[in-house]
């Protein structure tokens, strides 16, 4: 049984994360979430986040329970060497109860002195010009993937 995946940045707006898996998540495998103690700042140079350990805060984002094993590895080669998969505590928005969840880590060290990352932001300043290339991308991955191992 594989842990659910705790995403909070662009994976959190529903049409890159459908052009990723190459299909709509189901309503019932995504779960409004936040990580205590966790909270989302620019990446340095890129223009989606990094989630750093802050105490006292919490990162809001997704979790999805309904990915099969090909699309944890379709999301690993997504996020490639930037990040590191780790399990991280997370908690539902109707739950007080932590859940482990996996989410990807900046495989740097990313300093706490950033401003907040906002999925806002991105949809109205980048969306529009990177969208078709992520999904592009994705594609190309996914096609490697199953050349490599059955779907």
């Amino acid at each position: 049984m594989h842990l659910p995946l705790f995403v909070y940045g662009t994976l959190r707006d529903p049409d890159l994360l459908a052009a990723v898996l190459g299909r709509p998540l189901r309503a019932d495998g995504l779960h409004v979430a936040r990580a205590p103690g966790f909270r989302a700042v620019h990446y340095p140079g890129r223009i989606y986040p990094a989630l750093i350990r802050v105490p006292g805060a919490a990162a809001e984002g997704l979790l999805l329970t309904d990915l099969t094993p090909f699309e944890r590895d379709l999301f690993d080669a997504f996020e490639g060497d930037e990040y590191r998969r780790e399990t991280i505590a997370a908690v539902l928005a109707d739950e007080p109860e932590l859940h482990e969840a996996d989410a990807y880590i900046p495989a740097i060290a990313v300093p706490n002195s950033g401003e907040d990352w906002l999925l806002a932001d991105w949809q109205r300043l980048h969306k529009r010009r990177v969208l078709g290339a992520e999904a592009a991308t994705a594609d190309e991955i996914r096609l490697k993937l199953i050349a490599v191992r059955p779907n």
